[in-house]
């Protein structure tokens, strides 16, 4: 009998000294994780041992062990979820919207921009060509030689109109006047300009058979010249979106981009066209 009651009495005190082991298990984090768990636990164990008595130790014991081992699971769970939340993963970058977040290099509106400037420069060549009348627009862009360089005619001199088949020519600087003079002569406008007094004097003809043919050609000269712009226009614009669409632009929105740049092309081929159409109709008339 003695023997028995001092192995149950060894048996309980390694179950009391254990019992404050399992407490001390976890840091001071996790014990406010496991907390609950202990104070359930806790009163599992207080039920068993008074259901189980020191009757059974092996059987106590064995109990005890299996709540340590669960508190150490729960430790190690703890500090994984510590070890996860103590340092946040980086948020992926998002690539939402691309093509408007990343600068585009295709500008539309320097595009129509520089278009429409074609088309500016195509009306004031059309201008220039002489149709029967005189027009002091066919002698603006004439360049005139002079001795510290060349300059253009309408920067030397005013235009106006002295009746429907003359024009009048006024330079700034009389010692130009001769150099104006030559230069006109020389433009391949079919022109004979004369000296009067301080002024010159360029009467216009009117056109005949052959020379409306040869100003017809020459409009057409002067189309095609503007188209071949407007086109080089659009093929630079075609070269960025190119390179746009090499780094965020889907499929989708490439073929709009390219529909878009089109429709800006072929509206200022047809002003092109347009004002070709208007000046050989005034060309035919005369």
């Amino acid at each position: 009998m003695i023997s028995r009651s001092v192995f149950r009495s060894n048996r309980l005190a390694q179950v009391r000294m254990r019992a404050p082991s399992i407490g001390t298990m976890a840091s001071s984090t996790d014990r406010v994780l496991l907390f609950p768990t202990r104070v359930a636990m806790g009163k599992a164990f207080l039920s068993t041992k008074t259901a189980t008595g020191l009757n059974d130790d092996k059987h106590f014991f064995s109990y005890i062990m299996s709540i340590s081992h669960q508190l150490q699971q729960l430790r190690s769970y703890g500090s994984k979820s510590k070890a996860k939340g103590g340092k946040k993963a980086a948020p992926k970058e998002t690539h939402e919207d691309d093509a408007e977040s990343l600068e585009m290099t295709l500008d539309m509106e320097k595009v129509e921009e520089q278009m429409k400037h074609s088309i500016d420069r195509f009306s004031t060549e059309l201008q220039a060509v002489r149709a029967g009348r005189a027009n002091p627009a066919m002698l603006d862009h004439i360049k005139v030689l002079l001795k510290g360089g060349s300059a253009v005619l309408s920067d030397l001199a005013m235009v106006s109109v002295k009746d429907a088949q003359n024009l009048l020519v006024i330079p700034n600087n009389q010692d130009d006047q001769k150099a104006i003079d030559t230069s006109i002569r020389s433009a391949g406008l079919g022109l004979n300009p004369r000296i009067d007094k301080n002024a010159i004097i360029v009467p216009v003809p009117k056109p005949t058979k052959e020379s409306r043919e040869k100003l017809l050609k020459s409009l057409g000269a002067l189309a095609e010249h503007a188209r071949v712009h407007v086109r080089k226009h659009r093929q630079d614009a075609m070269k960025c979106l190119k390179n746009d669409s090499k780094s965020h632009m889907a499929k989708d929105e490439i073929k709009s981009w390219e529909k878009r740049i089109q429709t800006v092309t072929d509206r200022y081929i047809g002003k092109i066209e347009d004002l070709l159409k208007a000046k050989t109709r005034e060309i035919e008339r005369t």
